[in-house]
């Protein structure tokens, strides 16, 4: 049964500031190619059409929908993969379109665990945990070949926040989290032979049976032995990005030039900013990428440390609004899919400004709202339609 609140106007407000100020700092980063801002806004209004289809969509027809929506997600993928196009590869081009399907990929990881978790917790079924693990690695394997590894990486922050919210205790987090774990301890023996003795001492204690520990072992086995050789199949860049973050001076002309400047153009901006068109590393040109993975660093240096605390702002109140929806409803499916929106934003937000300030890799990750792109915009309002509607019938079950 739906039975639909008011209004909640702090979601509202948020909402539209932020697309507003994207709105505004993509034409400023955009210098002399305005068509990008023409595209953004046509964006921003497909997007608002989404929202609202989205805030008013049964929420239970998209709960059975969950198979469609992993597969048709699978398709897009190995799609990529073999037909890519753009610089890294990443886009799939249909008709005028250019889509890029890890964006989308991010949307099916939600709504596939929000269906699973309440399922899980009702029973403890080793072949439902086995069965989840390989569709959610699934998922993230494909990505990772796009390649993205900015969001194979999100994928996972995402699920572990999810998991969390559904109150899944430290043995469950722990296995749920099991292969990435595998994957970090395999750069030293010792430090696999001790996640190794972990996992059986969690398995032991969680009373699985002895095909439930063969799957773990052999799964985690492998995960470890081929990890190192993963580095290798890394594009240069990605390889780069990950090693600049280290140490970004080592190759201040190279790939540490993004994260440098970046860094420049924030702390230029001061407390209220150089002021709106007035970015000397923007409107200079000295910051690469600054429609796309450096905007953050366009707002900060035109709006200063004041501008970005507001912006940062509108951000904690939107996942504010999501997270007491999530927090009153009475459907599991619902709450689960609007915490696991809320994780979506937060995470992008940290990821990004963090890349920006040199505390994160440049993984590529958007700043949701406010980045230039379709496909990130179109799955972030279609997600946020589908929290606003849980916020509103927070009584349906």
């Amino acid at each position: 049964m739906r039975h639909s609140e008011k209004t909640d106007w702090f979601f509202i407000v948020a909402l539209a500031l932020l697309l507003i100020l994207g709105l505004m700092n993509v034409y400023s980063a955009s210098g002399s190619q305005k068509t990008l801002f023409t595209h953004q806004l046509f964006f921003v209004l497909a997007g608002v059409l989404i929202f609202w289809g989205a805030s008013v969509f049964p929420l239970r027809l998209l709960e059975e929908a969950v198979p469609f929506v992993y597969f048709s997600s699978l398709v897009l993928l190995v799609l990529t993969i073999f037909f890519g196009s753009g610089p890294a590869g990443r886009w799939l081009q249909i008709g005028p379109l250019n889509i890029q399907s890890s964006e989308f990929a991010k949307l099916c990881v939600i709504v596939l665990t929000a269906r699973w978790l309440p399922a899980l917790r009702r029973e403890y079924v080793t072949g439902g945990v086995s069965l989840y693990l390989t569709a959610v690695g699934l998922l993230t394997a494909l990505t990772l070949l796009q390649p993205d590894l900015g969001t194979a990486s999100a994928i996972l922050m995402i699920v572990f926040s999810m998991i969390y919210w559904a109150g899944f205790g430290f043995n469950w987090i722990f296995l749920f989290l099991s292969p990435l774990s595998a994957a970090v301890s395999s750069v030293k023996f010792v430090s696999w032979l001790a996640f190794t003795a972990v996992l059986s001492w969690v398995l032991y204690r969680s009373g699985a049976k002895p095909r439930r520990w063969v799957f773990f072992l052999v799964m985690t086995t492998v995960l470890a032995a081929f990890t190192p050789a993963a580095w290798n199949l890394l594009r240069p860049y990605q390889q780069a990005r990950l090693t600049t973050f280290l140490n970004p001076e080592a190759d201040p002309y190279g790939a540490g030039w993004n994260v440098i400047q970046s860094k420049v153009a924030i702390g230029s901006g001061r407390l209220t900013g150089e002021g709106f068109l007035n970015g000397s590393q923007n409107e200079l040109a000295f910051l690469p990428a600054r429609h796309t993975d450096f905007v953050f660093s366009v707002w900060a240096e035109e709006w200063g440390f004041a501008g970005s605390l507001f912006l940062l702002a509108l951000y904690a109140v939107l996942a504010w609004r999501i997270l007491t929806g999530a927090r009153r409803s009475m459907n599991p499916f619902n709450s689960i899919l609007a915490a696991g929106t809320a994780a979506f934003i937060l995470i992008h937000v940290v990821v990004n400004v963090g890349m920006t300030l040199g505390m994160m890799p440049v993984t590529g990750l958007p700043l949701p709202l406010v980045t230039y792109g379709g496909s990130h915009i179109v799955t972030e309002m279609l997600l946020l339609g589908f929290s606003y509607n849980t916020i509103r019938n927070w009584r349906s079950y």
